[in-house]
């Protein structure tokens, strides 16, 4: 998810509306304090007292009037006039109460942040999709703080038993990277339920409840507070297909007679079809197999050539064809690449270490990856040959690092290159940036 960047420059408006409040401030106290004053000023029996007084009383109402109508009236009337305007330009949309439509998931992530979605949630959050990865890993913390705070979490996901799980595997050339992805998912929401057990007792939290179900998802969603009048829906329009097919997305507020009734009533259809997850119960594979996932964020570091030393990486804003990765973010050195940068084309390394128990066997150890431009890997000083990039690919690079990672600890290192560009004129015309996530099962 990115972040906009705030633009430096006059506002002609918010300058001259905020002299428009201070003159009519201005007004109001010199007619308040020259009415207040007369009978000081003039004697009491002077002819001048009253005509005075009633002026200076009108000088101080003029200004109250116009304090309140600059404050209050003017804001009222401009939000008439921009949902009138709303309704003109795009009358369906609103009537609707469709926020926005996005091509795809990148698209859709540039746009609105997880964080932005639960930053005003009362009472419940409800998330459904195919594996749900990207919630068990880059936002388990926001999870776990919304269940901590009383909020209600559910999450539906599903079943790794499901034969359509099997279907999707076979379609996706024998991998089993999607059930992977399921399991995986699974042993984090265990652990993270564990987690919230033992930080706060029962009664001073929220609920977190996963459920899984047989068929493929009619859509993938995000729903905010569904009950509520203020209520929002994140919902994919269509399907899971598979990687490859990217799939538009819509954001539906709670209007009368909208869309939000519809994708409301298409969750609970599913969620009642489903079948709930003990949590309580460790997954008995989970006993003879661990899992580590570790993601691109700012646990990775980059080699800062000024002070010679590695630094936090920075997440920085994707560029308009990128592709992310499930439960990872894009990352740099810091949010985005300068102007001249972006001519003369940079390079820079990036590292992350991880542990794995002494006398481990590793079963399956891989990176999905994508860059802009180019990437070259070393894993524990092992270079690899083949250059890494495609951020715009359907499918990101496929890295099995087996027989290069071992017990103990570990260093996996990128050198990230961005080719020059001289004929770009800003930072988004040559972007750079990383992304990845490693998978690694062992026992």
């Amino acid at each position: 998810m990115t972040r906009a960047v705030k633009k430096s420059g006059l506002n002609i408006r918010e300058w001259v509306r905020d002299r428009i409040v201070f003159l009519a401030l201005t007004i109001f106290v010199v007619g308040a304090g020259a009415y207040i004053s007369a009978g000081q000023v003039l004697d009491l029996n002077s002819i001048w007292l009253h005509p005075v007084r009633e002026f200076a009383l009108l000088i101080s109402l003029i200004g109250m009037i116009s304090l309140g109508y600059e404050v209050f009236l003017r804001e009222l009337t401009f939000n008439e006039y921009k949902e009138a305007l709303e309704e003109i330009v795009n009358p369906d949309a609103v009537r609707l109460g469709i926020h926005g439509l996005y091509k795809n998931r990148s698209e859709l992530a540039q746009a609105t942040s997880f964080e932005t979605l639960f930053e005003n949630v009362k009472e419940e959050v409800f998330i459904g999709g195919s594996s749900l990865l990207s919630i068990s890993t880059a936002s388990r913390e926001l999870i776990k703080e919304k269940v901590l705070s009383g909020i209600k979490i559910r999450l539906l996901l599903m079943d790794p038993n499901s034969p359509v799980v099997e279907l999707i595997t076979k379609q996706g050339g024998g991998k089993h990277t999607f059930l992977n992805e399921i399991k995986t998912s699974l042993l984090l929401l265990q652990k993270l339920h564990d987690e919230i057990q033992q930080e706060s007792p029962s009664e001073n939290k929220g609920k977190l409840i996963v459920h899984s179900y047989d068929e493929i998802p009619s859509h993938s969603f995000i729903s905010i507070d569904p009950g509520r009048s203020s209520g929002v829906i994140v919902a994919d329009i269509g399907p899971y297909l598979g990687r490859s097919t990217a799939r538009p997305s819509m954001l539906v507020i709670n209007k009368k007679k909208g869309m939000f009734g519809y994708w409301k009533e298409m969750n609970e259809i599913m969620w009642e079809a489903s079948k709930p997850v003990n949590l309580e119960v460790a997954d008995p594979t989970a006993l003879q197999v661990k899992t580590l996932v570790l993601a691109s964020g700012t646990q990775t570091n980059y080699y800062d050539t000024k002070t010679a030393s590695w630094e936090k990486a920075s997440i920085c804003q994707m560029g308009n064809s990128w592709r992310g990765i499930k439960g990872s973010q894009w990352i740099w050195i810091r949010e985005t690449v300068m102007a001249d940068e972006a001519k003369t084309g940079n390079q820079h390394k990036f590292r992350f270490k991880f542990n794995l128990p002494n006398n481990s066997s590793i079963r399956r150890a891989e990176i999905l990856l994508r860059s802009d431009d180019t990437c070259h890997i070393s894993i524990n000083s092992v270079s690899l040959r083949q250059e890494y990039g495609g951020a715009e690919y359907p499918d990101p690079f496929l890295i099995d690092i087996d027989q290069y990672v071992h017990d103990g600890e570990n260093t996996i290192s990128f050198e990230l290159i961005s080719y020059a560009k001289p004929d770009a004129k800003e930072p988004g015309d040559n972007p750079t940036g990383l992304i990845y996530r490693l998978h690694i099962e062992y026992s």
